[in-house]
């Protein structure tokens, strides 16, 4: 099971890569939290994303529900994290789910600390690519505009395409200045 955090589904959907979720991983599950988030919120804000997001509910993405047991857990990690991080990794804990989608770096070193495996929205895309989901020049256009709606360090944008060259062969030159 592959549970989601707000942010790779959002990001996803800005780029129009939504789908990739789907290709990778078949069925993607959210907590009530996170479907407030990207959903409820994002369409009382206007955002045309949060439209296409809806659309696939019970597609490929599900809300899933957190027991009784857990809401304790997510409301414990409620005092360091946003709502829908702690929920998103209280939901893992529940269904022992095999990894977290999740961009934030203190959420993610919290749920690694615990046992589960997170990645990326960039390294959603690096993994397309590894599964030839996406072609190198796609690849590369996508990181670029994926750095227009998020914040991403240099570091982190020239390390992954870096990798993605060197994993099709290519050669990637970093620019100065």
């Amino acid at each position: 099971m592959i549970i989601s955090n707000s942010s790779p589904i959002i990001l996803l959907a800005k780029i129009n890569k939504l789908h990739i979720l789907k290709e990778l991983y078949g069925k993607v599950f959210i907590s009530n939290c996170v479907y407030k988030e990207v959903i409820t919120d994002g369409k009382a804000e206007r955002y045309g994303d949060a439209f296409d997001v809806e659309k696939k509910i019970e597609d490929f993405i599900f809300i899933k529900n957190i027991d009784k047991n857990y809401e304790i857990v997510a409301q414990k990690l409620k005092s360091s994290l946003g709502q829908g991080e702690a929920e998103s990794i209280a939901l893992c804990q529940q269904e022992k789910a095999k990894m977290l989608l999740i961009d934030d770096w203190k959420s993610r070193k919290i749920a690694q600390s615990q046992g589960i495996r997170c990645r990326s929205t960039i390294g959603i895309l690096f993994e397309a690519l590894k599964k030839n989901l996406l072609n190198l020049g796609e690849y590369e256009d996508l990181i670029k505009e994926l750095a227009r709606h998020a914040w991403l360090s240099g570091d982190v944008v020239a390390e992954f395409l870096q990798a993605g060259y060197r994993l099709k062969g290519g050669k990637y030159e970093a620019r100065k200045g």
